[in-house]
């Protein structure tokens, strides 16, 4: 086996690791990611917001305020690279 083949079979083995998210937690995900607990989280992202909280993708950082954990931003890493 080829080590590119090596590569993708590992990084399919470690998106597997993670759960599935729904198009709407991706992208409030990815928000979260680029603005952080600077912002309060876009009322559009309240249901996306416990599929995060829940997966430990998120952490409440203050009143309407969120920010990315470790695992989140592995998922985006993963998911995106």
């Amino acid at each position: 086996m080829d080590e590119s083949a090596t590569m993708e079979r590992n990084r399919r083995r470690r998106r597997a690791m993670f759960p599935t998210l729904s198009p709407e937690a991706i992208e409030a995900l990815k928000w979260i990611d680029q603005f952080g607990s600077g912002r309060p989280l876009p009322v559009g992202f309240r249901l996306a917001l416990e599929e995060l909280l829940n997966d430990g993708f998120v952490y409440q950082s203050g009143p309407d305020r969120v920010d990315i954990t470790d695992d989140g931003k592995a998922y985006l890493s993963e998911a995106y690279d």
